[in-house]
């Protein structure tokens, strides 16, 4: 059914929200995949033109000590309770970056950071977990800080972590239309998100399994982002693709060549070899069709005679190996008759008890009977 935009988006949309995002990620994301191929990439009615965040996606984790359980054995020291508050507290710059253009949001992101490196780089993932070649959904990590030490050794865990902080980089350093005017970095610290992207891309290559190769394409990911962000900025106009110049100068040099072509020859030059050559075997079309090496519709008796020697009774052929149980063989015989033997179809109406395959055998046994006659064979 062909739906209008509007209610196109709503459908899809009210859809989402009727799930649950813990249990129906993937049938969500399918949704969303369908909407992304059902409308253009121009369609402005599923973007997010002013660059608002959902403040409502908030990130629970235990922030008491008193309340705290006593994480997983480890060797490292640092894994600590303290560690596991500084992990989890990220998320709510990832929730509302704009908080960060006040200096003291800042200063906790930035220790946050920091320290993020750091324990990612001394506590590093020897490989020693089975990875799985089966994609896994997440819609949401558990935060209990009973499984801080194995998160922290999960590849899966480690790459959304980092790459939500280069994420949150490429925003804060990006050129955002919508973004606060007071979120201007200064110099140091685009300095220090200089120095903090490449010590994460250093971590994220140590991260088996391929890490460079993860590296690799999470820069093409940023990168093709960047794009869409000055699509944006600029009013999201039309895509459309632009013509090949090197196409449009052949095209060119085409038209010229046929407006020059010298009609009085009788040779035509179709700017192609091999068209040339073929267009030109024969310089009078009509003459050309009636040839007659072109008439490919055999002669009656030479199409039937394999056929003719089967149906005599001393030929000791097997009615089960007859070319006559043959649906094709049947099919091209009738439109043989058709066009070259209207009068035996009068023999099949007057034998319409006979099934079309015993017709058709008698239809060929008077046709051999006749040639015999004619050649004096009898």
């Amino acid at each position: 059914a062909v739906v209008s935009t509007q209610s196109g988006h709503y459908a899809g949309n009210d859809l989402i929200r009727r799930c649950s995002k813990s249990i129906n990620t993937l049938f969500c994301g399918r949704i969303q995949i369908m909407l992304a191929k059902i409308f253009p990439i121009s369609e402005r009615s599923g973007l997010n033109l002013q660059s608002q965040f959902n403040l409502e996606n908030m990130t629970e984790y235990n922030t008491s000590s008193e309340n705290s359980e006593t994480p997983m054995d480890t060797d490292s020291k640092e894994v600590t309770f303290l560690f596991y508050q500084t992990l989890w507290s990220i998320q709510d710059y990832f929730r509302n970056p704009n908080q960060i253009s006040n200096d003291a949001h800042w200063k906790k992101m930035e220790d946050t950071v920091n320290e993020i490196c750091r324990i990612f780089e001394n506590y590093k993932h020897e490989g020693s977990c089975p990875v799985s070649n089966e994609e896994a959904y997440f819609a949401k990590f558990l935060t209990s800080e009973r499984l801080l030490t194995l998160q922290i050794s999960d590849s899966n865990f480690r790459r959304h972590i980092l790459v939500q902080i280069l994420t949150l980089f490429q925003y804060l350093t990006g050129d955002v239309k919508f973004k606060p005017n007071k979120l201007v970095l200064s110099e140091p610290r685009k300095l220090w998100i200089r120095d903090t992207t490449n010590k994460i891309y250093s971590v994220l290559s140590d991260t088996p399994p391929e890490g460079d190769k993860f590296v690799q394409h999470i820069k093409s990911i940023l990168k093709y982002e960047e794009k869409w962000s000055k699509w944006k900025n600029e009013g999201c106009p039309a895509l459309s693709k632009l013509p090949d110049k090197t196409l449009q100068a052949k095209q060119k040099n085409l038209k010229r060549s046929v407006k020059a072509m010298d009609l009085s020859s009788d040779k035509f030059d179709l700017c192609n070899q091999t068209l040339t050559d073929l267009w030109n075997i024969c310089p009078d079309n009509t003459a050309a069709c009636q040839d007659s090496n072109r008439k490919f519709t055999p002669e009656t008796f030479k199409f039937f005679e394999d056929s003719i020697e089967q149906l005599e009774p001393d030929s000791g052929v097997e009615k089960e190996y007859y070319l006559t149980n043959e649906t094709a063989f049947v099919w091209r015989s009738l439109r043989l008759l058709a066009r070259q033997s209207v009068p035996y179809f009068q023999h099949i109406q007057n034998t319409k008890n006979l099934t079309l395959t015993d017709n058709l055998q008698n239809i060929i046994m008077l046709i051999g009977k006749e040639y015999k006659k004619e050649n004096g064979m009898e």
